[in-house]
């Protein structure tokens, strides 16, 4: 019998990189559940794909993974399950307690719940003093009481309260994203009417736009092992994001750095003073007109671009499988070197970085796409990959937005 193997649910870019890492590392080929396969990582050699269409049915989710754990413990001593998304984290976090013969832990469902809504998120901010931005939570009832009174300066951000929430993901209207860039009162009130209009009912958030293009941003990568202890963080500099209304907002590349700034320690007391297990990722923004760093949001699940932090010396998916099966997983709490992290074509990156300091960096740094493998590049991969990547040069000249 084998010692180990990995469940992850999902089949995006995030799972192809766990899977990538645990295929390096460990010489283990993963399985993933699946609803279906998605694009990026069709043919791929490195994942065992099982595909279940109820998947997504919460009522039928904990027993059909409870299925593939035990079919596997035939074969396996340990499994590992890594959610690779919002709805399959929440999924595992709300049946944690159906979920059998697995060796991770998941964290309170009511906690998980207060990550997800940004209004009870900022609350627990301001018990461990971590700043965000300027906000005003407005509901469908009476939002136009509010825009009257609002003490912001434009440009401002509109968001769901919860953008992955079914209500939100299922609301049905025209120029649906997921995040907002508004110039002007007109241009709010018009989007906040257009959100309304449709089956969403639930508030939004308007925030104070932090100042700076995308190299202002921060996002760091933090896993808290099985005894509520964070054992790893890695920061890193986003230096152009997405800005296709689906994905706007996900990063498109990434500089690792080997900083600590001083938000990290007041994150590992909170994670640590609210027992959180497993990976969480953070989106941070550096204001350069207070020199200070401001909060935007926890995802309790690991990032979509957590391949870098195994580029910059320490991967997630070793974590996972230090701490819970060879229980010797020492503390890693900042990268070991820095790296450029590419989830584009670097033809993008050199046409909107407008950095000249970081044109210049990027240049020294050893270069890394989650997507393009060596030891997974038959012709039918190769040509997937292509195709992504064709699709991003196409349309980000129709939505990019300069900061």
């Amino acid at each position: 019998m084998e010692k180990f193997n990995v469940i992850l649910l999902g089949s995006d870019d995030n799972v192809y990189g766990f899977a990538r890492t645990l295929y390096e590392e460990y010489k283990i080929k993963p399985y993933a559940l699946t609803h279906h396969i998605l694009n990026v990582t069709q043919c791929s050699k490195i994942i065992n794909f099982v595909v279940n269409n109820n998947v997504h049915d919460e009522k039928m989710f904990p027993n059909i993974l409870n299925n593939l754990v035990n079919e596997l413990k035939e074969k396996y001593e340990k499994i590992i399950v890594i959610p690779c998304s919002d709805y399959y984290m929440e999924l595992c976090v709300k049946y944690s307690k159906k979920i059998k013969n697995i060796e991770n832990k998941f964290i309170d469902y009511k906690r998980f719940m207060e990550f997800n809504n940004k209004e009870k998120f900022y609350k627990l901010c301001d018990k461990y003093g971590i700043i965000y931005p300027k906000s005003y939570i407005i509901n469908k009832k009476d939002y136009n009481k509010l825009l009257d009174n609002m003490d912001l300066s434009y440009p401002v951000i509109l968001k769901p309260n919860n953008s992955n929430s079914d209500e939100y993901l299922n609301a049905k209207f025209d120029d649906k994203q997921k995040v907002y860039y508004i110039n002007s009162l007109d241009e709010l009130t018009k989007n906040i009417k257009n959100i309304y209009s449709s089956s969403y009912s639930d508030n939004l958030i308007i925030q104070q736009y932090i100042p700076g293009d995308d190299t202002n941003m921060r996002v760091l990568n933090v896993y808290c092992d099985s005894n509520a202890k964070v054992k790893l963080m890695s920061l890193g500099q986003p230096i152009l994001e997405e800005y296709h209304p689906n994905t706007y907002g996900n990063y498109a590349s990434i500089i690792s750095l080997t900083d600590h700034i001083d938000i990290m320690d007041k994150i590992k007391l909170f994670l640590e003073d609210v027992k959180y297990y497993g990976t969480a990722n953070f989106d941070i923004k550096y204001n350069m007109l207070d020199n200070k760093y401001y909060i935007f949001e926890i995802n309790p699940r690991p990032g979509r671009s957590s391949f870098f932090t195994a580029c910059a010396g320490k991967s997630l998916a070793s974590c996972y499988v230090e701490d819970l099966i060879f229980n010797n997983l020492e503390e890693h709490m900042n990268n070991d070197r820095e790296i450029l992290w590419l989830n584009v074509p670097m033809i993008l990156l050199k046409k909107y970085l407008n950095n000249d300091e970081i044109r210049r960096k990027i240049k020294k740094l050893d270069r890394y796409h989650t997507l393009i493998y060596k030891k997974d590049n038959s012709i039918k991969r190769k040509y997937i990959v292509y195709m992504n990547y064709i699709r991003k040069i196409k349309y980000f000249p129709k939505y990019y937005i300069k900061k």
